[in-house]
């Protein structure tokens, strides 16, 4: 009989099992290591504590977080899962790169968004419009 390798580097979605419902569950690996994670985020002065036994990083919204738990992301960097300090749910990126470069923002770049947002669409929606001293919304 010949000899037999498994290739441990795993490319695109692998089967990992079933979940609760019955669907098929697949994952995808970054073969990133922590040293690499590290490189990338130091290199972009982003403040992180990393948690080895669950290989997650948490990555802070701000440059100075005030405490431990400050608006932050949760990275694990073997699969690429992120999720909001919320972490109701969880997303994809294809690596620490992928995620810095279109998920990532500071919290004043999300407030910067937000006003963006809110002067676009203010006249569209009057649920946005301010209201009038008395209490009382304006009417077009």
């Amino acid at each position: 009989m010949s000899e037999v390798t498994f290739d441990e580097d795993k490319k695109g979605w692998v089967y990992v099992g079933r979940k609760k419902n019955g669907e098929p569950k697949f994952r995808k690996f970054t073969n990133e290591t922590e040293e690499y994670v590290r490189s990338r985020l130091d290199e972009a002065g982003i403040a992180y504590v990393v948690e080895p036994r669950i290989k997650m990083f948490f990555i802070y919204r701000d440059k100075e977080p005030q405490n431990r738990y400050s608006s932050r992301y949760s990275y694990y960097y073997t699969t690429g899962k992120w999720g909001s300090d919320k972490r109701q749910r969880h997303y994809h990126s294809d690596g620490i790169d992928s995620f810095l470069e279109k998920y990532y923002k500071t919290t004043e770049q999300d407030k910067e968004e937000r006003a963006a947002l809110y002067k676009r669409n203010k006249d569209k929606y009057p649920i946005w419009k301010k209201k009038e001293s008395n209490g009382t919304r304006e009417e077009d």
